[in-house]
């Protein structure tokens, strides 16, 4: 892709204009939000929905009157657990190139993608949560994880999140990403666990272990993410206030982030599963419907 990517908008209409539809399976696909997400993503000509669950509660005069009823349809599955091995089933068969997660408990459908034998994980890949995060004042999407998945991250797991990062900021055509090793301070304290893991990595790129990248760590926030406050600091880093991706040290410093973002600043975020042989929209009950829409659009451009 020769154009950047830097917002949901050119995303959502880079999607649109190649006219590529994905095809979506929506495990239980009875909640609002995550139908009103699926159909204007049909309608933007993101995908081709499958939505299967109880058709009693999926099926509605609206439903096909209102949007694109070519490329909705309804498999009629009323109980969860089936309904989401179904989804399951169809992406692992490839009649479908994305899961997303609706009206299901999240141990319910990690339970059918971990499956050995019928699952979606290959052996050896690390499961992890990768998303984007659209910042009203800054100037570009920014890839971060895992604010969901691994609570505290080993080195190898370190390393598989920042390689699915890479990946995803090349398909947004960013060609030398610029990823920051988050931390408190810029200081590498010895004493604390994974700070061995960042040195170790930051070896591991200093050696070309991760391509044509920019890495820097540990850094906070404000050298990573604002050239002025960063200046400030007087701390040279090639990161400097114009990071694509930050790996944080662990889940819970990765979900305040976003989510106090989303509420004092009104940033938007899309995030996927990432590890598994598809992309996997897993969204929470509490994500609003355009976060589910724009987690879809993420996965449309990365499977």
């Amino acid at each position: 892709m020769s154009t950047i990517i830097s917002s949901f908008a050119e995303l959502t209409a880079h999607l649109a204009s190649i006219n590529n539809r994905k095809r979506i399976a929506v495990a239980n696909a009875v909640d609002p939000h995550t139908l009103e997400a699926v159909l204007k993503a049909v309608d933007m000509k993101l995908v081709e929905a499958f939505l299967i669950g109880d058709v009693a509660s999926i099926e509605s005069p609206a439903l096909f009157e209102d949007h694109d009823s070519a490329h909705i349809h309804i498999i009629d599955v009323p109980e969860v657990n089936e309904a989401t091995l179904e989804a399951v089933r169809m992406v692992k068969d490839g009649q479908a190139d994305i899961l997303m997660k609706g009206l299901v408990n999240t141990d319910v459908i990690l339970r059918a993608i971990l499956d050995k034998e019928k699952g979606l994980l290959p052996t050896g890949k690390v499961l992890t949560y990768n998303a984007a995060l659209e910042i009203p004042n800054y100037h570009k999407l920014v890839f971060f994880s895992d604010p969901a998945v691994i609570p505290s991250p080993n080195r190898e797991q370190r390393i598989a999140m920042i390689k699915y990062a890479i990946d995803s900021a090349l398909k947004f055509g960013i060609e030398h990403p610029k990823i920051a090793l988050i931390h408190a301070t810029e200081k590498a304290n010895p004493k604390i666990q994974y700070m061995q893991d960042y040195l170790d990595i930051l070896q591991k790129w200093r050696m070309g272990a991760f391509g044509d990248v920019v890495m820097d760590g540990p850094i906070d926030i404000f050298l990573a993410l604002d050239k002025e406050l960063g200046s400030i600091k007087n701390v040279p880093t090639p990161v400097l206030g114009d990071a694509d991706i930050l790996i944080f040290t662990d889940f819970a410093a990765a979900n305040a982030f976003y989510k106090g973002l989303r509420i004092f600043a009104g940033a938007e975020m899309g995030g996927l599963l990432q590890g598994t042989e598809k992309p996997v929209v897993l969204t929470s009950r509490s994500d609003s419907e355009l976060s589910k829409f724009y987690s879809i659009a993420l996965a449309c451009i990365l499977s």
